[in-house]
């Protein structure tokens, strides 16, 4: 992906977004397909990781990314906050169901993949989780808070998740519709297609990611790919075929 200097991106007008640069971090994968999908143009700056990124924590708040910013507006970074302005911005392509029932759908959906105690919060603790030998947590592991008790239950979680939106797949399947929700694309769509590389890495022609870097997202736990159906993947591939760059930019 071309990005552009933080401080370039923080100063440029219209829509910013920042993204953590070289890796497979899914909020921002899925937040700039999302933006493509809508032909939305907006400048890419990058959160270097394992950086302090001074300029980009004094101007959003936060040292980690997506960051969204909208001309004046104050810089957003939640999920949920950013997936509403992207509706806004391009209400002629939307992600977010008008039927009140698929909405509802769609916001607890989307929680479960990108919120808090969600499958992407569970899994990015599985990665942070101490070495058994270890006095404590990592530097990593601090950031994103990571404590025994929720360690112990990120996987079983994981495991439920998947299996639940499986059973979601194959249903609207039966049904004669290739999505998770109703019978068009949602935002739901697309955050599984990125959250997935956090179970099932895919290929080094599929996915632009330094050699170094794999091991750590392909190293997941036996019970965990174990869990993943055929139909997650499915699903997972015919996004990334149809509506995300190709190979996957970082």
């Amino acid at each position: 992906m071309e990005y552009v200097d933080i401080n370039q991106t923080i100063n440029a007008k219209g829509l910013r977004l920042v993204c953590v640069q070289g890796m497979p971090s899914a909020w921002g994968v899925a937040v700039k397909a999302m933006m493509d999908y809508k032909g939305l143009e907006f400048t890419l700056g990058p959160q270097k990781p394992m950086a302090d990124n001074p300029e980009l924590l004094a101007w959003s708040g936060t040292n980690s990314g997506p960051v969204v910013a909208w001309n004046d507006e104050q810089p957003i970074n939640r999920w949920n906050d950013i997936l509403i302005l992207l509706e806004r911005l391009a209400p002629e392509k939307p992600l977010v169901p008008r039927d009140p029932a698929q909405r509802i759908q769609l916001f607890g959906i989307a929680h479960e993949i990108c919120g808090e105690v969600g499958f992407g919060w569970n899994r990015r603790l599985d990665l942070v989780r101490p070495a058994d030998d270890a006095k404590g947590p990592s530097d990593f592991g601090v950031k994103y808070g990571y404590n025994d008790a929720d360690g112990k239950l990120a996987n079983p979680r994981v495991i439920e998740f998947m299996k639940e939106l499986a059973k979601t797949l194959k249903a609207q399947k039966a049904a004669g519709s290739e999505y998770i929700i109703g019978e068009s694309i949602t935002a739901a769509d697309f955050y599984w297609a990125a959250f997935s590389n956090f179970v099932v890495l895919q290929s080094p022609e599929d996915i632009l990611l330094d050699a170094s870097v794999r091991p750590m997202f392909e190293n997941t736990p036996a019970d965990v790919k174990a869990a993943v159906d055929p139909i997650l993947l499915e699903h997972r591939d015919r996004m990334m075929r149809t509506y995300f760059t190709h190979p996957l930019e970082l």
